[in-house]
């Protein structure tokens, strides 16, 4: 497949066009999947845990907001990987709703999708837990979010 692209519409244009990945994501937590180097397929585990927190969205002299974290982090951590590794990722739900982790763009098995009630059921609120495992087949930066 021939990349028809002109160079400034390219990932690391773009990226270091708008300050790097650093604020790129800002917007949402990150997925990484660097392309692969001939090294064998890994299997790389992660934690999330969904809990409720307090971020300074705003500058002073406005204070924290309540927010909903990954791992007490908004946006939540960088999640790095090869092209072909397996993810998994436990999530752990410490909210008082239930939830569910959407992945943009990543090819993977329908059941994976994180959207509640129709592609798994929801993730119980106060301590339920789900894994998603899937394999990465793309390079590239993708995002992930709740869908609950």
């Amino acid at each position: 497949m021939v990349n028809q692209l002109p160079d400034s519409l390219r990932r690391r244009a773009v990226l270091r066009a708008s300050g790097g990945i650093a604020a790129g994501a800002f917007l949402a937590p990150s997925l990484l999947v660097a392309p692969a180097r001939g090294a064998e397929p890994r299997v790389i585990a992660h934690r999330l845990r969904a809990a409720p927190g307090k971020a300074m969205l705003l500058s002073p002299p406005y204070g924290e907001t309540a927010v909903w974290s990954y791992n007490g982090q908004v946006p939540g951590p960088t999640l790095r990987a090869r092209q072909g590794d397996r993810l998994r990722v436990a999530v752990e739900n410490a909210l008082a709703e239930e939830t569910t982790v959407h992945w943009h763009g990543v090819r993977l098995p329908n059941a994976m999708d994180g959207v509640p009630h129709l592609t798994q059921p929801p993730i119980a609120a106060n301590g339920g837990t789900f894994i998603y495992e899937f394999d990465l087949p793309d390079a590239g930066t993708y995002w992930y979010h709740p869908h609950a």
